[in-house]
């Protein structure tokens, strides 16, 4: 028992050591190497390493910053979306390898060629300009035809315009047109393709009772549209009906695509009925295209020449080609002195109609410029920061009620049309105080209405210029900015050149030379009729030279530069006029006449010749 109690401690002290041996052998753990391990995880992971390696470098962030197919280098933001695409991607490749997905063969039609991607697809939507004015056109949509082709059979429906003022053009269609289809079959891509062919104006005609393989009869029939006389160009009508006849048109099973081509030079009559062609067209998966004019910038009116069978030429012909907004941005107002500069009433912003592009954009098809009016292009590179709103009517009404600059905008340029000034007379006979003040009244007169018109788009405007700082979209503040300033620039002239004539007819001025006999009323930079008319001239320059500077390049900025170059005060200079010499027609007539004197004058002048009357195009 001694022997027991004298061994205790050290078999105490061995099982507490034994205990402790144990447990740090139990934390120990092994874990044996697993052979079967699939070599794809292991090719997978080590690709997704490098991978994610690769999107971390700079210089290739933009190719694939945002997990995307583009190849352009365009402006991204990388960094903030690396992360998540490359987890996503691994977790697509590994759902892929557990559970394979298995693609049908026949789906395979439905998607873009590789080769196509990058060429024809990322245009759609957009007006696009072309060269070469119609073969360049029919190039490029021979083109299109060609992509289309790719994927899968096609319909192409050719939709002309049977106005009159598209003779000349559908005649060089149809020369190019049986050339376009050669090509696509020197290339082997006719195998599939479908064409039919109808004209509209008021109202729809098949051309082509069926679709045909064969184009060569489509020549003679398009050269032969009859000429729709009514004037009257109902385009989205006629694209609703051509669609609901053929969108089930078929040849051979499977899939087919169908496009729609309008050939035209105006914008269409009937807007009303856009969203409804809209909505057919996308419903059947019908691509609309247009070979048509670019819009007139600010203006529903374009000009174009119209030759009678017989040679006859009508010149600048108006047409119905734009605007190219929904709604009007710039306010119809006739420039001081009369429009010497025909440019500015034929501008293109370089966009299509806004019916015909929205049309073409919702459906995935483009807007083909193939001809501009004479005046004044811009850059095209400036011009995408101008871009017009191609959304529906309803929502930019809507938008348009909340907003009370742009309501203010578009109320003004609705409501009030000023084509023309009055020509001011500007020279005012002194022979004696009696035929001054008779001169003065009668100038007076002809610059009321003017100015009354005047004054209500000044009024107009006033109610959103306190909400002008809220608008953010360049075409708008362009737009509202363009227009109060040259509204004011027209009150500032018109009044102050009434009261330069009141006050010469109350009080009238010496001459300062004793041969002279004429007051010339010219054109000033100093405004002498009073502090708040001189005011009003300061904010209408300000305001002008604002849109020129932060809008240059634009339509807007060349349209405040011919307001500004046109001087807003008046001042009196003296001369003298032989009346003898006018009445003799061996000078001209600076000066107003008086009644009788007006008379023998006007007996001496030619007489117009004959024009002919403008048939409707």
């Amino acid at each position: 028992m001694n022997a027991i109690r004298r061994d205790w401690p050290a078999w105490l002290i061995s099982l507490v050591a034994n205990l402790c041996i144990l447990l740090v052998l139990q934390s120990i753990v092994y874990e044996p190497r697993w052979s079967d391990r699939p070599a794809a995880m292991i090719r997978l992971f080590r690709e997704s390493s490098d991978r994610e390696h690769v999107l971390l470098d700079a210089s290739v962030s933009d190719l694939v910053g945002n997990d995307g197919e583009s190849v352009s280098l365009a402006p991204m933001s990388p960094a903030a979306t690396v992360g998540g695409a490359a987890r996503d991607a691994i977790a697509q490749e590994i759902d892929e390898l557990v559970a394979p997905t298995f693609v049908d063969i026949s789906v395979m039609a439905d998607m873009p060629l590789q080769d196509s991607l990058a060429t024809s697809f990322e245009t759609k939507g957009q007006t696009e300009h072309v060269s070469g004015g119609v073969e360049g056109a029919m190039d490029r949509m021979a083109f299109e035809i060609e992509m289309s082709l790719k994927e899968r059979q096609t319909l192409v429906i050719w939709l002309f315009d049977a106005s009159a003022s598209l003779r000349d053009r559908r005649g060089s269609i149809a020369e190019r047109f049986e050339r376009v289809y050669k090509q696509l079959e020197t290339r082997g891509k006719t195998e599939g393709l479908y064409s039919a062919v109808a004209s509209y104006g008021q109202s729809l005609n098949l051309l082509t009772p069926q679709p045909v393989a064969d184009v060569r009869g489509l020549v003679a029939t398009v050269r032969d549209v009859a000429i729709d006389e009514s004037g009257v160009e109902n385009v989205f009508a006629a694209v609703h009906q051509t669609v609901n006849q053929w969108h089930r048109f078929r040849r051979s099973e499977g899939r087919w695509n169908k496009m729609v081509v309008i050939v035209t030079d105006e914008r269409g009559d009937d807007i009303d009925q856009l969203e409804e062609a809209i909505t057919l067209c996308k419903r059947f998966g019908v691509r609309v295209y247009t070979l048509g004019n670019a819009a007139i910038f600010g203006r529903k009116e374009g000009f174009v020449d119209y030759r009678e069978d017989d040679g006859y030429v009508h010149r600048n012909v108006p047409v119905d080609q734009g605007p190219e907004s929904a709604f009007p941005h710039v306010v119809r107002l006739a420039y001081w002195g009369g429009d010497a500069d025909s440019r500015l009433h034929r501008m293109s912003a370089g966009y299509g109609p806004y019916g015909l592009t929205r049309l073409c954009a919702e459906t995935g098809g483009v807007f083909f410029i193939m001809e501009q009016n004479d005046g004044s292009h811009f850059d095209r590179a400036v011009m995408r920061n101008y871009a017009p709103d191609y959304r529906p009517l309803r929502i930019q009404d809507d938008e348009i009620r909340q907003d009370a600059a742009k309501r203010a905008l578009v109320q003004a340029a609705n409501s009030v049309e000023i084509d023309g000034v009055p020509i001011p007379q500007l020279g005012f006979r002194a022979d004696n105080e009696s035929v001054l003040r008779q001169q003065v009244t009668e100038a007076q007169k002809p610059l009321a209405d003017f100015q009354y018109q005047v004054d209500k788009l000044h009024a107009l405007l006033e109610q959103g210029a306190p909400a002008r700082k809220s608008v953010t979209d360049p075409r708008w503040r362009a737009g509202f900015d363009l227009a109060l300033g040259r509204v004011l620039a027209m009150r500032v002239r018109a009044y102050g050149y009434n009261v330069m004539l009141a006050k010469m007819k109350s009080e009238p001025r010496a001459f300062q030379g004793a041969e002279n006999n004429l007051w010339r009323l010219v054109p000033s930079a100093s405004i002498d009729t009073g502090p708040s008319v001189r005011q009003s001239a300061e904010q209408a320059r300000s305001l002008l030279q604002q849109v020129i500077t932060e809008h240059a390049g634009t339509p807007w900025a060349l349209l405040a530069e011919r307001e500004l170059n046109q001087p807003l005060g008046w001042e009196w200079r003296e001369g003298r006029i032989d009346v003898d010499a006018i009445l003799a027609g061996q000078q001209p007539a600076p000066a107003e006449l008086l009644d009788e004197e007006r008379e023998r004058l006007a007996e001496t002048r030619p007489k117009p010749p004959t024009v002919r009357p403008v048939p409707k195009l």
